[in-house]
């Protein structure tokens, strides 16, 4: 299923659903000033409301949508965005489509599991190593923008020092000890 998301000026409307992209685009097409241009290789969707009446309704398959050029702002474009969204009502047996914000990071959902498996085994590998060469580890700034982080310092020490982000490229750091060693200075 694909949702028709409305956006301008930091304001998004889930607006409707429909089962495929293609009838998405046959609506779309009914919006008056609806533009699809290419970008760098991308599709990009819009329409301006100035071109729109005061009031319309676009009917598709029976159904009546209203629209309004007081519904947005008419100095600036609207972005059109599609959305895929699973089904549940649809027996599937496999992982749903689409991706999940993992702390700051998105990842496929069909590659969730074995990221989070992989990002919490190199992190507890980090802190058993940093704690066995004398140190203490905090896991910091869940949630910030740039995501969580692995502080670390001397035990006993007041100052604490930054070693790294948990983010994708530390899921795929081979070496753990070596790298850890190469931005700690002071193991051996």
């Amino acid at each position: 299923m694909i949702i028709l998301e409305l956006y301008q000026n930091d304001f998004s409307k889930d607006l409707v659903v429909f089962d495929s992209l293609e009838e998405g685009k046959a609506f779309v097409a009914q919006i008056p000033g609806y533009t699809l241009e290419t970008e760098d290789g991308f599709e990009v969707e819009y329409f301006n409301p100035k071109h729109l009446p005061d009031y319309m309704e676009i009917i598709y398959k029976g159904n009546i949508v209203p629209f309004s050029k007081f519904m947005f702002n008419s100095e600036e474009n609207v972005d059109i965005i599609w959305k895929e969204i699973s089904n549940l009502s649809v027996k599937n047996d496999q992982v749903i489509e689409g991706d999940s914000k993992i702390d700051a990071y998105v990842v496929n959902n069909d590659e969730v599991k074995a990221y989070i498996e992989a990002r919490e085994t190199k992190y507890h590998q980090v802190k058993d190593f940093l704690e066995g060469s004398g140190y203490e580890v905090d896991r910091s700034f869940f949630g910030s923008e740039d995501g969580e982080a692995i502080l670390y310092r001397k035990r006993g020490a007041e100052d604490w020092y930054f070693l790294c982000h948990l983010d994708p490229s530390f899921v795929e750091i081979e070496d753990i000890e070596g790298y850890v060693k190469e931005e700690v200075e002071e193991i051996l």
